[in-house]
């Protein structure tokens, strides 16, 4: 599911609506598909009225004391680094979910708005659930010189994007959104082994068809 709406403060609004949804879709999933859950013994995880936040550059630190585990400098964060960060959810909130935002702005699109208070940093964050991410999003940068600028920072060519970047010429307000996977969910949710087990037709490298 994809999730894009204006007028935002700042990307903590778009936490908060992606909390309030994640919040309404488990306690739909727990009532109307209660028939299917069972078939797993499976309750749906109960989604905090605030999903803790942490910062990407903090939750790298923790890891590390906490667990003794250093994520790789080659990554911002790795599978093993997400499972350490959704345990420290469940040890230190009692939640499994958690925000790890102020992704870097090297691994982050160029749309995204870099952070007013460290440029190295941007307005972006990633859900995880029971340590896997279900979702990624942020704030957009709105104004035209900036998304220029930044284009340009990232090596991303204007010419030929004129589609995407003329109606930004017109003012757009702030805004921002997110992409979720219902597949990872499922997975997360059903404690199913691999994500393959939670698609209808998984393709890989060894399968295309169907």
């Amino acid at each position: 599911m994809d999730a894009e709406f204006a007028y935002i403060n700042n990307f903590y609004d778009i936490t908060k609506t992606l909390n309030a949804v994640l919040k309404q879709m488990f306690l739909m999933i727990g009532k109307e598909g209660k028939q299917y859950l069972d078939l797993y013994g499976i309750e749906p995880s109960k989604v905090p009225d605030e999903i803790p936040c942490v910062r990407l550059s903090e939750i790298k630190k923790i890891i590390k004391d906490e667990y003794g585990y250093e994520v790789p400098e080659t990554t911002d964060i790795d599978p093993k680094g997400e499972e350490l960060a959704g345990k420290y959810a469940q040890d230190k909130f009692n939640s499994d979910f958690i925000f790890i935002t102020h992704y870097p702005w090297s691994d982050r699109p160029f749309y995204t708005m870099p952070d007013p208070e460290n440029p190295e940093e941007t307005c972006g964050f990633d859900l995880l659930y029971k340590g896997l991410e279900i979702a990624t999003g942020g704030q957009r940068i709105h104004k035209y010189e900036d998304l220029i600028a930044n284009m340009k920072k990232k090596g991303v060519k204007p010419q030929g994007m004129e589609f995407y970047l003329d109606v930004f010429k017109y003012a757009i307000p702030p805004h921002g959104g997110w992409g979720m996977g219902s597949e990872r969910i499922i997975k997360q949710m059903l404690n199913l082994e691999s994500i393959k087990e939670a698609i209808l037709f998984p393709r890989d490298v060894k399968r295309l068809i169907p």
